[in-house]
């Protein structure tokens, strides 16, 4: 790898604005009414499960190729929510939502497919992303100014409904229709500031647009902090690697340039911005700062292997999944520490790995997880104890509508 060059971050110039290059387009195609139109759903919930932020019974789910699912029970009964996606023969992976913290009606989605064009027709032009103003009721695509509809990840301002942030992963065209094609569309940090009727890009560094952005966390107590890593798969050596604004994603400054050339896809924060957990795929420990992100440690070898989660009321209470099954620490992952949960049911031919886990941010007492196949558990003693509350596969899409 690399060897790194920049010690201390480096404040990024306030961006210009760009005019909208690419309307959305208005149209919107009525999609699939069953689960799996096509049969190609692996019933991968990547990272969009997402728990309202005044109400801990509340979580909206994202699908592979299934549009939404909802909640307001804590996971008793559900209603499935699509309209307003656009579609050809399925729905795009929905990879992360985010509801506004300041008007908790209004959400936005990041879906993707392959890298590709925002306009015209699907495949790829019905991914990007989505807004709605109506709790998830219903959904409508704005992706004015993006140069590829491939997007990973958004995030709101805590005070502003009208202000996001969304990541989007650069790459090559991979679907048959344009499978000869070789220009690599370009990703990036993009910022909208009028609801996502346009989108700006906002500069990170060297190879920002050959980057995917996974994972974007605020930092609940320290408004307009957002936290994100650089990341390409295909070549570490372009990772930008952690990035962090402290204005909504306005402007941006690279930190933990000692981990910029690892594979980190999943990190957590803490409250107060000081304790930052992170992942290194294929390595069993964490890595851990506590001084947000100036230093960091390796954990012990405690299965840490996708995502982590750190409870909002106690930087030391972290669950993270040792791939199809969930551990808990009590102490910062200084010690190793026992299962507290494993998928019952086996879906996809086997055991499936945990996708995300979520604190409920009114009541840390209260966290969800959920599996490939879409097996949702929930815990009302952070943590410490676990049970399945729905099969979605199941109980949901494949229930008469």
């Amino acid at each position: 790898m690399p060897t790194p060059t920049t010690a201390t971050p480096t404040p990024i110039p306030t961006p210009t604005p760009e005019p909208c290059k690419a309307p959305y387009d208005a149209t919107v195609v009525s999609g699939p009414s069953g689960p799996s139109a096509n049969g190609a759903d692996g019933d991968r919930v990547f990272r969009s499960l997402t728990v309202h932020p005044n109400d801990a019974d509340t979580v909206i789910l994202g699908t592979e190729r299934n549009g939404f699912v909802r909640t307001t029970d804590g996971g008793v009964t559900w209603t499935r929510l699509r309209a307003g996606l656009r579609s050809d023969f399925s729905y795009p992976e929905i990879w992360d939502i985010a509801y506004a913290p300041s008007a908790p009606s209004v959400l936005m989605a990041a879906t993707l497919d392959s890298p590709g064009p925002t306009t015209g027709a699907p495949q790829t032009a019905g991914a990007g992303v989505y807004r709605s103003t109506d709790g998830g009721e219903s959904w409508r695509q704005v992706n004015c100014g993006f140069p590829t509809s491939r997007v990973n990840s958004v995030r709101f301002d805590p005070t502003d409904p009208l202000i996001a942030v969304a990541g989007l992963e650069g790459g090559v065209p991979s679907f048959s229709g344009v499978s000869g094609i070789a220009s690599y569309y370009e990703g990036g940090l993009y910022r909208t500031v009028d609801g996502g009727e346009s989108w700006y890009r906002v500069p990170l560094g060297p190879y920002d647009g050959r980057n995917g952005y996974w994972v974007m966390r605020p930092v609940p107590n320290q408004p307009a902090t957002i936290l994100t890593f650089a990341l390409n798969l295909q070549d570490l050596g372009q990772n930008l690697g952690f990035a962090r604004s402290t204005d909504s994603g306005a402007t941006w400054e690279l930190f933990a340039d000692e981990l910029r050339y690892k594979q980190i896809t999943s990190f957590a924060v803490s409250g107060d911005g000081q304790v930052i957990y992170a992942n290194e795929d294929g390595t069993y420990f964490g890595w851990v700062s506590r001084d947000a992100g100036a230093t960091w440690a390796q954990s012990a070898i405690v299965q840490v292997n996708g995502p982590i989660a750190v409870s909002p009321a106690d930087p030391n209470l972290v669950i993270f999944s040792a791939f199809d099954a969930l551990r808990r620490s009590t102490d910062g992952l200084r010690t190793v520490q026992t299962v507290v949960a494993a998928p019952q049911v086996e879906a996809l031919g086997g055991l499936s790995p945990f996708r995300e886990i979520e604190f409920a941010p009114s009541d840390p007492s209260v966290v969800y997880a959920e599996t490939d196949g879409y097996l949702l558990y929930r815990s009302d003693d952070a943590g410490a104890s676990w049970r399945l509350v729905a099969n979605v596969r199941d109980d949901v899409l494949n229930a008469v509508p």
